[in-house]
């Protein structure tokens, strides 16, 4: 019976991650085809609820609270599974990063633009999104060590490169040289957060039948 659970609990997981992935990607898309104007390769993703202008306050909620809610409902779920110790744990709890992420849109959406200065909300939101970026590359990085990713030296390459990267690729679509790309850098992040979240969760969440015969 206990074995039944922890089955049902690591399919509930996955099943969870995988809907929150593919509502980011509905939502993303939907967003681009109602916002007036919007670019997928130029605009950031939060310029979706940018303060003013049209279906902001659809987006606010149906967007990025939705999403918050789902990713932080992978997130708890997973916690009693996931199979980390040491800094991988304080890697999988710096996971949090990823619906704040998200939630930082609801309580500080950008103007209009999302530039580096604007009003109180602009600014706020700049210094989340800077706390939450690095969050989430120091939690991708920190969960690759985890000792179940000895026998999947792929994965683990992978998501440690990943967990470099966020930091790099975010000073990167700040700069004016990279403005017509911006949206584009930060979409290449969100895939690659996304394919590792997903090694994460099918490697460190195993199912009961995986859990039943390490007791064996």
């Amino acid at each position: 019976m206990r074995n039944r659970r922890h089955m049902d609990r690591a399919q509930l997981t996955r099943l969870l991650l995988v809907t929150s992935i593919l509502y980011v990607i509905g939502f993303y898309f939907i967003g681009s085809a109602i916002k007036p104007g919007y670019s997928q390769l130029s605009n950031f993703v939060s310029e979706y609820n940018a303060t003013g202008t049209p279906w902001a306050g659809t987006l606010t909620y149906a967007g990025y609270l939705a999403t918050a809610v789902l990713l932080s409902a992978f997130l708890v779920s997973a916690a009693p599974l996931a199979q980390v110790s040491g800094m991988s744990r304080w890697g999988f709890w710096l996971l949090w990063s990823v619906p704040a992420s998200y939630f930082l849109a609801v309580i500080a959406p950008c103007d209009a633009g999302c530039p580096i200065e604007g009003s109180t909300s602009q600014l706020m939101h700049n210094f989340l999104a800077i706390v939450t970026y690095f969050g989430m590359g120091a939690s991708i990085a920190l969960v690759s060590l985890a000792s179940k990713f000895r026998a999947f030296k792929l994965r683990r390459t992978f998501i440690l490169l990943v967990g470099i990267a966020f930091p790099v690729v975010f000073v990167a679509m700040v700069q004016p040289e990279f403005a017509p790309w911006r949206g584009l850098l930060q979409r290449s992040l969100d895939i690659a957060l996304a394919a590792s979240l997903i090694l994460i969760a099918w490697t460190l969440i195993p199912s009961g039948q995986q859990a039943h015969q390490a007791k064996s």
